[in-house]
């Protein structure tokens, strides 16, 4: 199991994906609201990942063009992020596990 997460660890920051983490689907069973808890997509869920890129700060401070550059931005991050979702699901289904890209 460690060295899966090493594999998985060395894929994000490979891809440019600087923050990840990793959690028990469980933890969300009794917080999330209904139709976005874990085992409303699979039953059987036992981990999450969750992925994301920090947003240069710059991006809130450049003034009138503020709101396109944050959506320029965010269109080039999400893209990014669900490319890797897809190829983490291939590699973790590699291993016989069932893996679901959720997309934000």
């Amino acid at each position: 199991m460690k060295d899966f997460l090493e594999k998985i660890k060395e894929f994000t920051t490979r891809n440019d994906i600087p923050v990840l983490g990793i959690g028990r689907a469980s933890h969300l069973e009794n917080s999330a609201p209904q139709g976005y808890r874990p085992s409303d997509l699979l039953p059987a869920a036992k981990s999450l990942l969750c992925l994301g890129i920090p947003v240069p700060k710059g991006i809130f401070k450049c003034g009138a063009r503020a709101n396109e550059t944050y959506w320029r931005a965010a269109n080039t991050y999400y893209r990014n992020i669900d490319a890797t979702l897809m190829q983490l699901a291939r590699i973790i289904e590699e291993t016989g596990e069932t893996a679901i890209p959720v997309y934000g």
